[in-house]
C-alpha cells in the first residue's frame, strides 16, 4: 500500500517564513512613521480653538500684533498648554490681518520630531477667509495637514 503524504515540506516552511520577512521588513517603517504622525496630528488638535480664535478676532477687528496666548483662548504661560505629545503652545499676532501658533513636540520617540516645532501662519484678508499655512522644523512628512 502507499502511504499518504501528510504535512508541509521544510522548503515550504522556508519559503513561508522567508515572505513573512519581507513582508515585516516593508510593514514596520511605514506603521512607525504612522505612529509618529498621528502623535504629530496632536498639536492641529492642541491648536483648534486659537485658529478659530484669530479668525474671529479678525472678523471683530481685534486682531491686533499684541495678542498673546490669553487673546487667543489658551492658558498665558505657553509651558501650561501641553499633553503628552505637546510641550508647549504658543499663539502671538501679527498685525490686524494674521498670527502665528508655534507648538513644540516631546516624548513622541522619534528624534527627528522631539524638540521640534510645528508652526500655524494664520493669514486673513478682508474679501477672503483666513488662510493656515503648516510649517516648521519638523520633516514634512510628519507635517498635519491643517
Amino acid at each position: 500500500m502507499k502511504k499518504v503524504q501528510q504535512g508541509f515540506t521544510l522548503i515550504e516552511l522556508m519559503i513561508v517564513v522567508a515572505i513573512i520577512g519581507i513582508l515585516a521588513a516593508v510593514a514596520l517603517p511605514a506603521y512607525q512613521d504612522y505612529t509618529v504622525k498621528a502623535k504629530v496630528s496632536e498639536a492641529a488638535s492642541m491648536t483648534a480653538a486659537a485658529r478659530t480664535a484669530a479668525t474671529v478676532m479678525f472678523n471683530e477687528g481685534t486682531l491686533t500684533a499684541s495678542a498673546t496666548n490669553a487673546d487667543f483662548g489658551l492658558n498665558a504661560t505657553a509651558a501650561n498648554v501641553s499633553s503628552k505629545y505637546v510641550e508647549s503652545v504658543t499663539a502671538v499676532g501679527t498685525g490686524t490681518t494674521g498670527a502665528t501658533i508655534t507648538v513644540v513636540l516631546r516624548a513622541t520617540g522619534n528624534t527627528d520630531v522631539d524638540g521640534k516645532n510645528v508652526v500655524y501662519t494664520i493669514t486673513c484678508a478682508s474679501d477672503t477667509k483666513c488662510q493656515t499655512a503648516v510649517t516648521g522644523s519638523v520633516p514634512a512628512k510628519f507635517l498635519p495637514k491643517t
